[in-house]
């Protein structure tokens, strides 16, 4: 079936464990099939006078019984095998791989581990086992049923084609559905969190009205979508249950009339409702197993995808590079509809010096620094690191010489210190404690009661974000890589915090390369060159003076600085 084709691209330990579980599932169905074939001749037996093979048949019932029973539980533990380790590789293969997509890229797939990647794992774990059940034993008890009652068993493969053709239908229409339905959810969702996230704006606003109005709405749209997909659902799902006993009646109606007309025994009839009726159940529930396995393949489909997805390649060894300098030439870099977010930029950044970059909001200036922390390629020219390509550096190479901090520091469930040591693991404590001073790490650290051992929870979610940006800042300064990337270091901190920040950069003039994007002119002023970006161009380049003096933008920048103090 197509729903299995997302099989083939499964990470090869994984797709061997199911294919060794799927084996076994097989097996342990079609010895259920044998079994319940064996409860014809044993009906027959005791219908017979003689009774002369009921033991035969007795023993024969239980031992494929006692066989189905030994096979299946293989299958079933087989299944969670392959379902566990299934999840455990894509987990595996994420952590590898979407640190390597480029920027942007990986922040649309926060949620793969918490919902794709375990609804796959129900796939082998759950799903396959019923569903080859009620696959392969329903055909295997019409195919043994040619030995005994032909007319009967030609009855009930040919009602398989127009069945399956129906499950199919089914199928894909209720997937449909569903998709539309989660679409509807994700949107309620977000208007939500969105409204629990902005109460605090709303009640300043003093009208919360526009906003409750946007969520009813929402809500309204998701009540719609789930009442229409139950309406047109029911009848996709119903009919092919319906179908099924349709057949089994018509079988039922049909060996009457044959027993009536003696071309069929009595017993025989009783033998073959038996058998249908075991296994009459599973069959009706194949369009709900045909909905759940298309629903997870479409979640493992999403994981395939993401893993699919190009990464940055680096080399390894790769070069190494000759000092602390950053060269951007000919830099450009487009959106996916063709817009120029960069293009055709040039800087230098000598070892030492400290560089700056301004602009308005969406001038590109979080791209650039992007480009030059290697968090993407750009589309033409390069960016040359110690005056080497920057993609023939190895990411050990580049992880040694480059260290960056971004808005939003990640931050991971753990102490102070260990977010913070993991920049350098065998620093002191006299070093740790110079960064949190020139962090202003030390406030945070006196207000805690666990002082460095406090726990900052997943995500660094018992930290204010002054407190989380302030651990990401002493932990790129406790880095021993000579070249550092700031993006709004000091955004989210109080003004006696920022002028200690501010301190500490200047104090790193000479003896590292700083690069660091601020919309504070009293951070920038004192930088040996500031880039001013203007959509996606280099519209102005020098010292604070000579901007001050030529540069239109940067002086309404400074004095709107001056206006605000």
């Amino acid at each position: 079936m197509s729903f299995f084709s997302p099989l083939r691209h499964l990470p090869e330990p994984a797709w061997r464990a199911l294919r060794g579980a799927l084996a076994w599932m097989v097996l342990a169905a079609v010895l259920d099939g044998l079994a319940g074939l064996a409860l014809v001749p044993l009906i027959l037996a005791w219908f017979d006078p003689t009774q002369a093979s009921v033991a035969q048949s007795v023993w024969l019932l239980l031992g494929l019984t006692w066989l189905q029973a030994l096979v299946g539980y293989s299958a079933q533990r087989r299944g969670y095998l392959a379902g566990a380790g299934l999840a455990a590789r894509l987990v595996t293969r994420l952590l590898e791989h979407l640190p390597r997509l480029p920027r942007g890229r990986h922040q649309d797939h926060q949620g793969l581990v918490r919902g794709p990647v375990f609804s796959s794992m129900g796939i082998p774990a759950h799903l396959l086992a019923p569903l080859v059940t009620a696959l392969v034993t329903p055909t295997v008890v019409v195919l043994g049923l040619f030995a005994f009652a032909p007319r009967l068993a030609l009855w009930l493969a040919l009602a398989y084609l127009p069945l399956f053709g129906l499950l199919r239908w089914a199928g894909r229409r209720n997937l449909d559905l569903e998709q539309r339905r989660q679409a509807v959810d994700r949107q309620a969702g977000q208007l939500l969190q969105a409204f629990a996230q902005q109460q605090a704006l709303l009640r300043s606003a003093g009208d919360a009205s526009q906003g409750q109005q946007a969520l009813r709405e929402g809500l309204r749209e998701q009540h719609r979508a789930t009442r229409l997909l139950n309406r047109r659902a029911l009848p996709a799902s119903l009919s092919f249950a319906t179908a099924v006993q349709l057949v089994f009646s018509a079988v039922l109606v049909g060996g009457v009339l044959a027993v009536a007309a003696g071309d069929l025994p009595g017993a025989l009839l009783v033998a073959v409702l038996v058998l249908l009726v075991r296994f009459i159940e599973p069959l009706a529930q194949l369009a709900q197993l045909d909905q759940a396995l298309r629903m997870a393949w479409q979640a493992l489909a999403q994981v395939l995808a993401v893993l699919a997805a190009p990464t940055l390649h680096s080399p390894q060894p790769g070069a190494q590079p000759l000092d602390a300098s950053l060269q951007g030439q000919g830099l450009s870099v487009y959106g996916e509809n063709g817009e120029a977010l960069l293009e055709d930029l040039d800087l230098h950044c000598a070892p030492g010096t400290c560089t700056a970059i301004v602009g308005p909001s969406g001038a590109g200036k979080s791209t650039l620094l992007a480009l030059l922390g290697r968090g993407m390629d750009p589309q033409a020219g390069e960016v040359r690191l110690g005056r080497v390509d920057i993609r023939q550096l190895s990411e050990r190479t580049l992880a040694a010489h480059l260290t960056q901090l971004f808005q939003d520091s990640g931050l991971f469930a753990g102490s102070l210190l260990w977010n913070v040591g993991m920049a350098r693991p065998q620093a002191t404590l006299a070093q740790l404690t110079e960064v949190a001073q020139q962090a202003a790490l030390d406030e945070v650290l006196d207000s805690l009661p666990g002082g460095w051992h406090s726990d900052v929870g997943p995500d660094g979610a018992l930290l204010s974000g002054g407190q989380r940006q302030r651990v990401g800042l002493a932990r790129a300064l406790l880095s021993e890589a000579p070249i550092l990337l700031l993006d709004e270091p000091t955004a989210s901190l109080d003004a006696r915090s920022e002028a200690r920040v501010h301190r500490s950069l200047r104090a790193l003039h000479g003896r590292r390369t700083l690069v660091l994007v601020s919309h504070n002119p009293a951070l920038v002023r004192d930088a040996d060159q500031i880039l001013v970006l203007e959509d996606g161009r280099l519209s102005g380049c020098g010292s604070h003076e000579h901007l001050l003096a030529t540069h239109p933008w940067y002086a309404r920048f400074a004095e709107q600085h001056r206006a605000e103090q």
